[in-house]
């Protein structure tokens, strides 16, 4: 069950970034309006942190909670101490569509237009790479750190951190479109990228083995990886689907789909270290999914929690007792979450 608000704040607009640090402490929140803020666990503001003119875009907590990095239109990453203090900033040439730390905290990679940017937790930059295809629209690390990829126009680009200053990419997985998301596997065996033409590639690493699932309505902005990276979610419109990635991989097969939504659904994450799916709407809705049982049987929520206003974003605290919501109008709220039924779902 979604149990009632426990606290509640105010941004200026859209939600646009919430993270909550892993060890569970500290929330960052910002908004369209440029406003962030750094919140305690009890909802107490902590700091207000520098606005970033025409709007926050992304943010990131360090692995060990002690740093945090924040993205905005005006092309500008500023990192933070707990306590909310700048410690430094990275002025880039494009607006900061996405942030990410390395495994172990020592490197923050930067989108910054078409470039890909390394930093050192100060913001300091360690290496900027030459300009891909286009705009990066999302990058991540491979699980042991020492690659990198980033999605643009044409495929995935690879770059090797270990071998640094070389800029010449290590690998790069080519498909012909406009990717928008870009989840790899916990178990690193797998790349997915979703894409504007309405499918979803799949790279086996590192072999570049490739395959695609076709047949969704409209673009895919939004996939997700279970942490024993068994099941892959992803989120189309209003309805979600969950592929089977154990044994071979999902080659061959059908998803397990569901609809609890009546819009598009606008955010997805699975509990951390458990079996539940958390999906958040433009309809206001968040539900609670269990793991599939078989894909042959259609999912169906175990929680739906009726909002008035749409989800932007929603996560998971790392204790999964509870979910943080950012709305559409601004507002940041903390639900409690009671705790999973038994399941067989793993």
């Amino acid at each position: 069950m979604i149990g009632d608000t426990s606290w509640q704040l105010q941004l200026g607009d859209y939600v646009t970034a919430l993270r909550v640090s892993p060890d569970g402490e500290l929330l960052a929140a910002g908004s369209l309006a440029g406003d962030a803020m750094l919140v305690g666990a009890d909802g107490s503001l902590i700091s207000k942190l520098t606005e970033h003119s025409m709007g926050v875009l992304c943010a990131a907590w360090s692995p060990d909670s002690t740093r945090l990095a924040i993205g905005g239109q005006d092309g500008r990453v500023r990192v933070y101490d707990r306590s909310g203090d700048e410690v430094g900033v990275l002025a880039g040439s494009g607006w900061i569509a996405r942030v990410a730390w390395s495994p172990d905290g020592s490197l923050l990679a930067v989108a910054d237009g078409r470039h890909l940017v390394l930093c050192d937790n100060d913001a300091g930059m360690v290496q900027r790479f030459p300009a891909v295809s286009s705009t990066i629209t999302a990058i991540s690390w491979a699980t042991n750190g020492r690659r990198i990829g980033v999605a643009s126009y044409g495929g995935i680009t690879w770059y090797d951190p270990d071998h640094l200053p070389r800029e010449e990419p290590s690998r790069t997985h080519v498909f012909k479109g406009s990717p928008l998301a870009l989840a790899l596997a916990p178990n690193g065996k797998w790349a997915c990228a979703g894409f504007q033409d309405a499918t979803i590639h799949l790279w086996r690493l590192w072999s570049g083995d490739d395959l695609s699932m076709s047949g969704y309505p409209a673009k895919i902005e939004h996939l997700a990886f279970r942490d024993d990276s068994h099941w892959m979610a992803s989120a189309c419109l209003e309805e979600l689907t969950v592929w089977d990635f154990s044994g071979r991989g999902p080659k061959g097969s059908m998803p397990a789909t569901g609809n609890a939504h009546e819009r598009h659904i606008s955010s997805l994450e699975w509990e951390p270290a458990g079996t539940r799916l958390l999906s958040g709407g433009a309809d206001g809705r968040l539900v609670l999914w269990p793991s599939p049982r078989s894909v042959k049987r259609p999912l169906e929520p175990e929680a739906v929690h009726e909002g008035e206003v749409a989800v932007a974003t929603a996560v998971w605290h790392p204790a999964g007792t509870s979910i943080l919501v950012g709305r559409a109008d601004g507002t940041v709220e903390q639900r409690p979450v009671t705790a999973a039924p038994p399941s067989n779902g793993r």
